[in-house]
């Protein structure tokens, strides 16, 4: 048994290493002997969201107002800090998608979802949660798979959730002086030629 302090936001393991978020700190514990190892991310005053991608030893935490990304082979209580802040966005970031080549991050409070280049922590995307004809609450729910997403928000005693499918996308979403299209949603090669939108469906629910 371990013992921490706060609150756990989220856990994520990776082999023998339990990552805990909680409280103000990403706490990584070896499960062989319940010991910790280091402190893999802090934030005051408090962690809001934690997600992380072993394969590119990486994690991203929300806090208030935007997402962090952190290097878990970088002792915190030695090399204290984040390798890049992802800011932009309105309350609380209690929402956090990880995989090799995005970052998607949203809140409550807030109207948009923001997406992120895993590698750099450039934003190459914002894309809206709420609509236009109708009030509705900021991000309550998220959901990503691939090149799918979902967001879910709230208004008027009615659930709405957004569908987009990046399937057939072929625009790239950012490029760059020197050529290079961001890998927005897998490692496909994108044209310039088509600027078509993503196909997007609407979901009401009682």
């Amino acid at each position: 048994m371990a013992s921490l302090p706060g609150s756990p936001v989220n856990m994520k393991c990776h082999e023998s290493v339990l990552y805990v978020a909680t409280g103000s700190s990403v706490i990584a514990i070896d499960l062989r002997t319940m010991r910790k190892v280091l402190t893999a991310a802090n934030y005051q005053p408090k962690l809001h969201s934690f997600e992380m991608l072993p394969s590119k030893s990486l994690i991203c935490t929300g806090v208030s107002g935007r997402a962090l990304l952190w290097d878990i082979r970088r002792n915190q209580e030695t090399n204290p800090g984040p390798i890049a802040e992802l800011d932009g966005h309105t309350g609380s970031v209690a929402f956090v998608h990880m995989d090799p080549y995005k970052i998607v991050t949203g809140g409550p409070e807030d109207f948009f979802i923001n997406v992120w280049e895993t590698d750099t922590g450039a934003q190459i995307n914002s894309l809206s949660c709420s609509s236009d004809e109708e009030p509705s609450s900021g991000c309550t729910a998220l959901a990503v798979n691939g090149c799918r997403i979902v967001t879910g928000s709230c208004g008027e005693g009615l659930s709405r959730l957004r569908f987009r499918d990046f399937n057939n996308a072929t625009c790239p979403v950012v490029k760059c002086e020197d050529e290079h299209a961001s890998k927005f949603w897998d490692p496909q090669s994108y044209s310039d030629t088509d600027g078509s939108d993503p196909e997007q469906d609407n979901l009401y629910l009682a």
